[in-house]
């Protein structure tokens, strides 16, 4: 069989799974969750015996069980249960990963075409097929669980996570593309269907929103002036500060720049040393747009969500997380630029493997230390900013060292799962951060 029989066939059991959903109003969580662990078993057990490599790729050459293969229902029952409340997000999460995921493939392959800018290996048109299919099979799905008519709103919301699960699927990581983007998606359709749920838009919001552009019109071209950004990070950069000031007030906005200042600060710090090793920032240490989209788009997305919402709990729960995630990308940042400056014994987690300096997710004393007084600092101010008990400074410190610890695992070199790309990596530790920041503020 080619290779492209071979994914034909893969993408049609894919797509074609997603029958399997318009059972979950009838199954429930409960029977949903047996049913996917039944198809783990399966897929695991008696999928090898009857298809054979019928459904194998060359990158599966070795393995009994495709990956892909492997974590479709793993998926299926992580969605299940995080939304066991609300299978009608499992669901869209389920439209994410067969119609989106499947047509991005087929479309990608059949089509090519030009390459994303970020990411060689995926193509615009693979990308807009996970965001046009992917957001009408969600849509379709989410309609049919809810058993409700929906609202102009809901379809417009699951239009975005479609994006958002899009933009995660096109980024260059080697975590296979069953996982994330569809978990992704459905937790920021949940994110956003909480949000304007309770959405209240005050008659000053016009106001506000133009004078947070003015502000981050002039400040990213000051950072530009005085050689601290590239001009790409100072477009992403006035967005991202715009929408937060706009969204979170200054007490947000102070923490954004309280993270941009600190992490400036590391990055120079110790710089004829990094250079040396070959482990200084590229462009003198100038940020550009991937640097903003990876540290603060987590962050950004939360402040909006809760400044949208007239829900005061869930409200003061985003700026938790947010902060949680404005903490990680200090500890990370400050942890990585003084680890590669002062000398010291490096390790691999979990098991504490002493490698030399500099290895690829590794962790030292000193960057570690380092990294946890930075944090501290962040959640110091977060606390005094919005006037709250120090226990919510714990809260956001406990985070950012479980999405420090999450990115040194992902990051870890010679690992089966290692994502090698830095600005990825950044992404993927402020969700932990702001995640375990979330648990933790109930």
């Amino acid at each position: 069989m080619t290779v492209v029989g071979v994914e034909g066939l893969r993408k049609a059991v894919h797509i074609g799974m997603a029958g399997f959903a318009f059972l979950l109003p009838a199954l429930g969580w409960r029977g949903g969750a047996a049913a996917a662990i039944v198809a783990i078993a399966f897929n695991g057990l008696v999928l090898p015996r009857v298809a054979g490599r019928s459904l194998s790729r060359e990158s599966d050459a070795g393995r009994r069980v495709p990956v892909g293969i492997a974590l479709y229902p793993v998926t299926v029952l992580v969605l299940i249960l995080l939304f066991r409340d609300h299978l009608e997000i499992a669901a869209a999460g389920w439209g994410f990963l067969a119609f989106g995921d499947g047509f991005a493939t087929l479309v990608g392959r059949a089509a090519g075409g030009i390459p994303l800018p970020w990411n060689g290996a995926k193509s615009i048109a693979g990308t807009a097929a996970y965001l046009l299919w992917g957001g009408a099979g969600a849509t379709l799905l989410y309609r049919f669980v809810s058993g409700r008519p929906l609202r102009v709103v809901e379809v417009a919301v699951i239009a975005f996570a479609a994006l958002a699960g899009a933009m995660l699927e096109s980024l260059p990581s080697e975590i296979d593309d069953n996982l994330l983007p569809p978990v992704g998606g459905a937790l920021v359709l949940a994110l956003a269907l909480e949000a304007f749920h309770a959405a209240r838009f005050p008659p000053e919001w016009p106001a506000q929103l133009l004078t947070a552009l003015a502000w981050n019109t002039a400040l990213p071209l000051l950072a530009v002036a005085l050689g601290v950004v590239r001009v790409s990070g100072a477009i992403a950069g006035g967005i991202c500060g715009a929408l937060i000031l706009a969204f979170g007030g200054l007490a947000s906005y102070g923490l954004l720049w309280a993270f941009f200042a600190i992490g400036t600060a590391a990055t120079r710090f110790g710089r004829r040393r990094k250079e040396a090793i070959g482990k200084a920032e590229g462009s003198g240490g100038r940020r550009g747009a991937a640097n903003v989209a990876a540290n603060v788009a987590v962050p950004a997305l939360l402040v909006v969500a809760g400044g949208l919402s007239g829900d005061p709990g869930f409200a003061a729960t985003c700026r938790m997380a947010a902060a949680g995630a404005f903490a990680t990308a200090v500890m990370d940042t400050v942890g990585t630029e003084v680890g590669q400056v002062v000398q010291g014994k490096t390790f691999l987690l979990p098991d504490f493997r002493r490698v030399p300096p500099g290895t690829d997710g590794a962790v030292s004393l000193a960057g570690t230390a380092a990294g946890l007084l930075a944090a501290g600092g962040i959640a110091i101010l977060f606390v005094v900013l919005f006037r709250l008990p120090w226990s919510a400074g714990v809260v956001v410190a406990a985070a950012a060292c479980a999405g420090t610890v999450v990115e040194s695992l992902l990051g870890r070199h010679g690992a089966p799962w290692r994502v090698s790309n830095g600005h990825v990596l950044n992404l993927y530790n402020t969700a932990a951060g702001a995640s375990v920041a979330w648990l933790l503020a109930g």
